[in-house]
């Protein structure tokens, strides 16, 4: 299953390919329960049919746009059996008054040109719904069509940022204990000449590509890591049943390694999704990092139980926030596990040892730590390096039960 970025790359690549293949748009809105999720999962099954493959390997594929729209694009091999359980989904919805299921078929083979227009104007409408303030123009469109194309040849390597999140220790003071790994925003505008984050659209199904890129640019990757990495993931691709796919192909050398930060504001909006993306984490033995947590309660405290809290040190205004007050609204649980980012004043370190936070990331972590090598002996920097220091994997049990870790993977850290 594919969502939006998925179907916008599908419907480019069919405009040169003219492959043998139909596409049917299937409009839900006219059915009751289309918002009830065992109804959709159902409905999605009897559509999709069985995972075999067509006699020539192909196979249906399903883009689940949300709310009221469905997309499968089908072989000519499967289509008479598409077709008839298609009418048969039909028949039943009709005789159990359930509402009338609209289709619209396209042959690509002849109509690529036109199935590739529905599909723009379905992504139109649907961004004008979900941004009233600031629907995609064309011009964005087009833009993420061409960053669709060029991110799939492009080598990741060039957009990719590292930096280390750091256990504050009172001994051996800054210990490595994690690589946060990122796609630099800054780096993709000047490469596709926008301003992403002032178009909410193209910002959304940018990083949503990008999701699926850094999973593969990880399974590619042949480094040995001795450090686990933490990567920036949209809730719905931790959801996805691509992500349980990538995760089954890790190789040894990625298991226990993985941390995804999901964004707090994600939480906000689809507790449903958040709570089936940690619950697809934790089967897969992924950790988990709710990124960007505000520094002021709001107005709904209730937080997810996962292994890591992040809260920014600096503002989205360039300013430091203050946390002295607020910070409280975590709990001792969360505050314990609370990773202090964005820390790019010397200031931020001090702030985290007043408030007993116990990591930190960021410029002026990044300094005092190297700051710290170039002063001590050549013992101690052998020991202070990432992964030689033997608490990095020991276990720290927290002091309560409702403290554990939610996966075994935190106290790789001595979290």
């Amino acid at each position: 299953m594919q969502n939006v970025s998925g179907l916008l790359g599908a419907a480019e690549h069919y405009r040169r390919d003219k492959p043998e293949r139909h596409a049917v748009i299937l409009d839900l809105s006219g059915l009751l329960h289309k918002d009830d999720p065992v109804f959709r999962r159902t409905l999605r099954r009897w559509l999709v049919g069985d995972d075999k493959q067509a006699a020539d390997g192909a196979n249906v594929i399903l883009f689940d746009m949300g709310k009221d729209k469905l997309v499968l694009s089908i072989p000519d091999s499967l289509l008479t059996e598409r077709r008839q359980a298609l009418g048969r989904v039909e028949e039943a919805l009709a005789s159990h008054h359930r509402g009338e299921l609209r289709t619209t078929w396209f042959d690509l083979s002849r109509d690529a040109d036109g199935f590739g227009d529905a599909v723009r104007n379905l992504v139109e409408q649907m961004g004008s719904e979900q941004y009233p303030d600031a629907p995609p123009a064309a011009d964005a469109l087009d833009k993420f069509m061409e960053m669709e194309r060029t991110l799939h040849a492009v080598d990741l390597s060039s957009l990719l940022r590292e930096q280390i999140i750091f256990r504050l220790d009172d001994e051996k003071g800054l210990v490595p204990v994690m690589v946060e790994r990122t796609v630099s925003i800054e780096a993709l505008d000047r490469l596709f000449a926008t301003h992403m984050r002032r178009e909410p659209w193209l910002f959304d199904q940018a990083t949503a590509l990008l999701d699926r890129r850094m999973l593969y640019d990880l399974l590619r990757d042949d480094a040995v890591h001795t450090l686990p990495i933490a990567v920036k993931l949209h809730a719905a691709t931790v959801a996805g049943e691509e992500f349980r796919e990538m995760t089954a192909r890790f190789p040894a050398r990625l298991h226990g390694k993985l941390v995804v930060e999901m964004p707090f504001l994600e939480w906000v909006a689809d507790r449903e999704l958040y709570r089936k993306a940690l619950s697809q984490a934790q089967a897969d033995e992924v950790a988990v990092a709710v990124d960007h947590i505000p520094a002021l309660a709001p107005s709904d405290t209730e937080l997810p139980v996962v292994d890591w809290y992040r809260i920014p040190w600096l503002g989205d205004d360039g300013a430091p926030v203050d946390l002295s007050g607020g910070i409280a609204w975590l709990g001792p649980v969360a505050r314990t596990r609370c990773v202090l980012t964005r820390c790019r004043d010397d200031q931020a370190l001090e702030d985290a040892r007043t408030l007993g936070l116990r990591y930190v990331e960021g410029a002026a972590a990044t300094r005092a730590y190297h700051d710290g090598l170039r002063v001590g002996d050549d013992q101690r920097r052998e020991r202070m390096a990432p992964g030689n220091d033997p608490t990095d994997k020991a276990s720290v049990e927290p002091a309560d039960e409702l403290a554990k870790p939610t996966s075994w993977w935190s106290r790789l850290f001595g979290g």
